[in-house]
This record gives structure tokens, C-alpha cells and sequence, in this order.
């Protein structure tokens, strides 16, 4: 039985009718698959802002705690700002040996010391400081010397003047003071450098004046501070400042109508690092005329003529040290140093008067000498002292790299000073040679030296006791700036037979200090006054 045409035409119709089903088929599996696929997504992107509003909402609680945290400390800060601002100061350091304040002061016994202390902050308070804070002076001088040194210098009638200027000057106003600090150097200047680092330090501090451009014994304590963007110093020059002043960039200020702007008569100033000191240089004293003798009130005028007592009076010494004839106008005939023999021989003999001692200043950067010419009606024998001999100037020397070098050490040779030196050495125990006393001839502690100083040592003796001190180390190394430093700085052995057990190898702070033959070669040197010198040595 044969097909007929409407059974194809039925078949091709289920069969395309199949084949589109299964394409339909195919897509609502797409559309399904995507669906799932966008329902997923959804979820994770709701799960994904769920973290993100939680990450929000703590970092708008975190915000707020910080911003209330910051509020708090800004308004702490002001706080301490204000309370800072409200405790600010300038403060002014006077080395009163060397800076004195104008005679007319000095001179007004009722009211110079206020006067001066007025016309200081005045003068302070036109450079534009101190108009709405304290202003703190401090003045630190030998006040009997300097007294002495005034009155001879005519500019007080007597001492108790300017005790009585000091006094006045600490009682009149609450934030000043006048400090005697006696007899030594090193008294007034360690004070001043002492406060000159703790107001630089202090934050209340808005500036520190210090009137010390006489002495360049302040040199390196302001080096330190120079070219520092916060340095708060500006120095007071008084009588002309030391050139070296000047190269430090400190702002440098006159207070010419505070202070005086020339040295006293009887003063010599201190020149400038390595070149002399300008003083009046020792005369001669020839036998003749100082032979004479000299009538005391209280002996027998001697004829002029008698050659025979001329030639029994007793002479000590050839040698006076400098001398300037004084003529201080005074009420008080007591306090007047007598006026100048006027006999005719004009040999410098005459320019002396009574036995005196030299009278300097003290802590200042310079130096005053003086003596008292007696008169016609006051003299007597004189004792002229011998000029010590000149100091021997002790170099600390440097290599290329700013290291300490020490000069060669060798081991003391055998000879009987090692013994007594040993015996002396058991004698003394549990104590210890003072190496101050014995190695620099002068102990800073004084009678409060815990050390030996009393055993006497011998030239051998000490040489071998430097040795000793030689074989430690210095506590600042190869940084140390004392020219006169007897402690090693490196290791003193050439060449070192135990380096890995020196105890120069393995330093705290240092490392080894070991030095080559290159690093043994001095390139500068410095005496203890101004700049280092430079070493210059042929090619």
C-alpha cells in the first residue's frame, strides 16, 4: 500500500513541529540558568552591602570617637599653649667681670641699681622682646675684685659700693639678681654655660641674651648652638667683641647705654685666639736707684746722700710685673691709694709703690693689674716677686677625620723609680694617685679629692704613673677637646701585639680604635682658645 501525500506532509509537520519544541526547550533552559544565575548574584550582592553597611556604620562610630578624641586633645593642647604662653620669659646672663654696667650707675649709691636694672629691660624691650613677659637677669661676677678693681680705676670712692650696687640691683626688682661668686675663673662662666643650656632647652623660654663677647672661653659652648633653626641666643657686646664672635652668626646687640663700652685704666683686654695678650710687657730694675732707702712713716727719713746706706738697702728680685700708676679721686684718705712719687729720677723704679698682690677680675676676658705708688709720706721697703715664667702651650692634635691623636708612649725603663714608685704606690692603698693632681698640677675637687695628693712624687715617679693613666681610655674617646688630657684616645701600642683582647678593639661607643698608619697623621691642632689650626705638611 503506497503513501499518500498528505501522510508526508503530516510527518515533515510533526517533525519540524519536534525539532522547534526542542529549541524552545533549549532556551527555557537559558532563560532558567539565568535566572538562577541572577537570583544567585543578587544574594551575594545583598550579603556583600549587608558587610558594608555594618563596615559603615563602624567607621561612623570609629569617626565620631576620633573626632571627639581630637577635639579633646585639641582643646588640651590649647590649653597647654596657653598655659605655656602665659609662663614665657626672657631671660638675660651678664659675666659681670667682663660687662659692667656705665659708672653713672655704679656711682649712684640711692638709686643706680634700679636705674640700670630699668634701662637693661628697656633696651632688652626695644628689639621687641619682653613687652608682655617677665624678663630675667642674671649677673654673675667676683665682686670683691671687681669692687678693688673699681676703685682703683676711680670709678667708686669705695668697695662697699658695689656691694651695696649688687644688693640693691637682687632687691629692687624680683627677676633680677647680682651673684657674687667669689674668687676662681671658672665660677662664673660654668654657671653661665650651665643656664645657657638649660634656657635654650626650656620651652617657656622665647630668648636668651648673654653678654660674654669679652671671653672666648664661651666659644664652644655657643659653636653648639650656632646654625640651629630654633636657636633662641642673641649676644651682648659691651667692649669691642672678640672677632671670632662674629663668625658664629649669633645677632649681636649693643646696650651702650647700660653698659660700659671701654675697659677700666687699669684693665688689659684679652686679644684675640693666637696672637699675644696686650699688656704692658715687665721692666728692669737696675740696683742703683732701687738701693736706696725708703722712709716709712714709721722709721727715720735716711739722708739722700749717704751712699753707704744707699747701698745696704736690700733688692730681692730684678724683675715687677706690669704696673700702671693709679690716681683715685676718693673722701675717704684711708680708701685713696697714695699718688706717685714725685722724685727726679724718673726710672721705673718709682712707678712702684707698696707691697700689693696683682688683682684680676676673675671670670671675665680680662685681666686687671694694678699697684699702689706710695707717697711722699708712705714708703717703705719693697719686695718685688719674680715673673713666673710663661706656660708652655699644650696643642690637642686631630687627624683628617676630627679623631684625637695622642703623641708616642713608650714603657718606662728600668730603673730604681719603678720600686720606690711601687713602695709608694702599697703605701697609699686602698687610695689611688690623683691623676689631676700629679699629671696637671692642679685638682678641680680640691680638699674634697677622695685621691692622694699628699705623697710626693718624683719627676721618674710621674713618668711612670702618665704611662699608667695611658693605658685607659678616655671617657669621650676620640671626641675628647681637653688639650691637656693625660688618658689615651686610641690604643698606644705601634703596632699592637693583642688586638682582639686590647681593650681598644671593641669599644661601646667608639668601635676598635685601631688607627692606621694614614690615620696617625695629624692634620690640625688646637690649643684650648678659638678655631683649630690647620697642619700644613709638604708633599
Amino acid at each position: 500500500m503506497s503513501a499518500t501525500p498528505s501522510m508526508f506532509n503530516g510527518r515533515e509537520l510533526a517533525g519540524q513541529t519536534l525539532a522547534r519544541l526542542e529549541v524552545y526547550r533549549q532556551l527555557d533552559g537559558e532563560r532558567d540558568n539565568l535566572i538562577q544565575f541572577m537570583i544567585q548574584k543578587i544574594d551575594n550582592d545583598e550579603r556583600k552591602i549587608q558587610e558594608l553597611q555594618l563596615d559603615l556604620d563602624d567607621q561612623k562610630k570609629s569617626r565620631m570617637e576620633y573626632q571627639s578624641s581630637s577635639r579633646t586633645f585639641e582643646l588640651e593642647l590649647e590649653r597647654l599653649n596657653s598655659k605655656l604662653r602665659s609662663g614665657s620669659f626672657v631671660v638675660v646672663l651678664v659675666d659681670g667681670d667682663g660687662a659692667k654696667f656705665r659708672d653713672e650707675f655704679l656711682r649712684d649709691y640711692e638709686q643706680g641699681a634700679a636705674r640700670a636694672a630699668r634701662k637693661l629691660k628697656e633696651a632688652v624691650q626695644e628689639l621687641g622682646f619682653g613687652y608682655d613677659m617677665p624678663i630675667l637677669v642674671r649677673v654673675y661676677a667676683n665682686i670683691n675684685d671687681l669692687a678693688r678693681a673699681l676703685r682703683y680705676s676711680g670709678i667708686v670712692d669705695t668697695e662697699d659700693s658695689l656691694r651695696h650696687f649688687a644688693e640693691q640691683f637682687t632687691n629692687t626688682h624680683a627677676d633680677c639678681d647680682f651673684i657674687n661668686v667669689g674668687k676662681g675663673k671658672e665660677n662664673g662662666d660654668s654657671k653661665i654655660r650651665r643656664l645657657l643650656d638649660h634656657y635654650h632647652k626650656n620651652e617657656q623660654c622665647e630668648k636668651v641674651f648673654v653678654a660674654c663677647c669679652h671671653d672666648t672661653g664661651y666659644l664652644h659652648d655657643l659653636r653648639q648652638y650656632a646654625g640651629t633653626p630654633a636657636c633662641k641666643i642673641r649676644l651682648i657686646e659691651t667692649t669691642p667683641a672678640e672677632p671670632v664672635f662674629r663668625n658664629l652668626d649669633f645677632p649681636i646687640d649693643r646696650f651702650d647705654g647700660v653698659f660700659r663700652t671701654e675697659p677700666l685704666n687699669n684693665e688689659t683686654k684679652r686679644g684675640p685666639p693666637g696672637l699675644p695678650f696686650i699688656t704692658r710687657s715687665p721692666v728692669q730694675i737696675n740696683p742703683g736707684p732701687i738701693g736706696r732707702p725708703i722712709q716709712t712713716a714709721f722709721s727715720d727719713p735716711v739722708p739722700a746722700g749717704s751712699q753707704e746706706q744707699r747701698k745696704s738697702a736690700p733688692l730681692t728680685s730684678t724683675i715687677v710685673s706690669p704696673i700702671q700708676s693709679i690716681s683715685t679721686p676718693s673722701t675717704n684718705a684711708r680708701e685713696r691709694p697714695p699718688s706717685v712719687s714725685s722724685a727726679p729720677d724718673k726710672s721705673p723704679a718709682q712707678a712702684i709703690g707698696r707691697p700689693s698682690n696683682i688683682v684680676s677680675s676673675g671670670n671675665g676676658g680680662t685681666s686687671i693689674s694694678y699697684a699702689m705708688a706710695g707717697g711722699s709720706t708712705n714708703h717703705q721697703n719693697i719686695t718685688v716677686k719674680v715673673a713666673k715664667p710663661k706656660k708652655e702651650v699644650k696643642y690637642a692634635f686631630y687627624n683628617e677625620n676630627h679623631q684625637r691623636l695622642d703623641p708616642p708612649t713608650q714603657h718606662p725603663p728600668r730603673t730604681p723609680a719603678q720600686t720606690t714608685y711601687q713602695a709608694k704606690f702599697q703605701t697609699i692603698k686602698p687610695l689611688v694617685f690623683c691623676n689631676d693632681h700629679y699629671l696637671k698640677g692642679r685638682c678641680p675637687r680640691g680638699a674634697k679629692c677622695d685621691k692622694e695628693h699628699e705623697v710626693q712624687l718624683t719627676d721618674s715617679e710621674v713618668a711612670i704613673h702618665r704611662y699608667k693613666a695611658r693605658t685607659s681610655l678616655c671617657p669621650n674617646g676620640p671626641l675628647c677637646n681637653d688639650n691637656d688630657c693625660y688618658l689615651s684616645h686610641h690604643c698606644p701600642r705601634s703596632p699592637c701585639t693583642r688586638p682582639d683582647q686590647c681593650p681598644f678593639s671593641h669599644t661601646t661607643s667608639w668601635g676598635d680604635l685601631h688607627y692606621t698608619k694614614e690615620q696617625m697623621v695629624a692634620k690640625s691642632k688646637w690649643d684650648g682658645n678659638g678655631f683649630p689650626e690647620q697642619i700644613h705638611t709638604s708633599a
